[in-house]
């Protein structure tokens, strides 16, 4: 369990830091280079390569495990000598870095997950729009809808870092209503994360309780079947098992 939440933390950062890199600007910083990506793009590569190794090595039907993982393929394939073909293959691969973490790609595929963010992101833009038309060109401070978008994520958060704030009427109101709704929001969104988390982590303990409860099924099924051949002390063994059997399998359907 530890080297597993190691291993999904370990994806995150990466995922983030990869997103990070392509949004960069790499024409006037000092340290982001064209050179620095060619670096991380092939280390992520390597990095992609050895997984997908690790994991057909494990594969018990390794055919059809190249197959139902084509799209891993893709993702290792260098084309990064290419610029507009780089920009396409570096989005493949943070999908696929995405789909390494079951809890990141169970995000992606969750329901709840959805509308949580779809809810968060409708108001994030709309706060952000209705903020750049009336503080554009009134607030010296918003000069694109970037800053617009940045100032609602603070509002939201509730940091109030003060590097931008609302001058007219309007966008107070607007800063007014994400103050009281941000804390909602947050809350909603952190209470589905942990709960998810604590679904994906702990998915391995339902199966292996069901498993148990099948042995103990078939185990006393067999003893049922002999029961003319049970002495007294294995009677009364099947009538406790039967009892832990029963109370196993109420709290399950509790669950």
């Amino acid at each position: 369990m530890f080297w597993r939440i190691m291993y999904e933390i370990f994806v995150i950062m990466l995922v983030i830091t990869y997103a990070i890199l392509l949004s960069a600007d790499f024409s006037n910083h000092p340290l982001l280079t064209d050179e620095l990506m060619h670096v991380v793009d092939n280390a992520l590569i390597a990095l992609l390569v050895v997984e997908y190794v690790i994991r057909l090595w494990l594969a018990p039907d390794k055919r059809k495990f190249v197959i139902s993982n084509w799209f891993d393929l893709v993702a290792m394939i260098p084309l990064d000598s290419y610029f507009y073909i780089a920009r396409i293959m570096r989005v493949v691969r943070l999908i696929r870095i995405v789909r390494a973490s079951p809890f990141l790609w169970g995000i992606v595929r969750s329901g709840n997950m959805r509308r949580v963010f779809g809810v968060v992101t409708i108001i994030m833009l709309w706060s952000s729009t209705a903020i750049y038309l009336l503080e554009y060109g009134v607030n010296d401070n918003i000069k694109s809808f970037q800053d617009a978008l940045w100032w609602s994520i603070v509002t939201t958060t509730t940091v109030g870092y003060g590097d931008i704030s609302p001058v007219t009427s309007g966008g107070r109101i607007m800063a007014a209503i994400l103050m009281l709704t941000g804390i909602g929001m947050l809350g909603a969104l952190t209470a589905n994360f942990a709960t998810h988390w604590t679904e994906t982590h702990d998915a391995k303990a339902p199966k292996a309780q069901d498993r148990l409860t099948g042995e103990m099924k078939q185990q006393t099924i067999r003893h049922i079947q002999q029961i003319e051949d049970l002495n007294e002390q294995e009677y009364e063994t099947l009538k406790e098992s039967l009892d832990l059997l029963y109370r196993r399998t109420r709290k399950q359907d509790e669950i």
